[in-house]
């Protein structure tokens, strides 16, 4: 079973590169391509955006204002949070 990663902003590089290809890497095992805003910029402890779409058709399956580091693992794994 997945690692469960539950943080929505980290605090530091390392942290934050991890989280970014933990969610890369979720989306790829089902079939989407993962875009964000923000690929190695860590200014601020800022979270980045997340936008998903379909592999094979290419049509975006994500809100149009995109999804927090948090929001992202919550869509891929399922765990909607309120």
């Amino acid at each position: 079973m997945e690692k469960k990663l539950t943080s929505l902003c980290v605090h530091s590089e390392k942290d934050f590169k991890k989280q970014g290809k933990a969610i890369i890497k979720l989306a790829k095992k089902q079939g989407l391509i993962a875009i964000t805003n923000r690929l190695a910029l860590f200014i601020d402890k800022t979270c980045r955006r997340w936008w998903f779409g379909d592999k094979k058709t290419g049509v975006l399956l994500s809100v149009e204002y995109g999804l927090t580091d948090k929001e992202a693992i919550n869509f891929l794994t399922n765990e909607i949070s309120i």
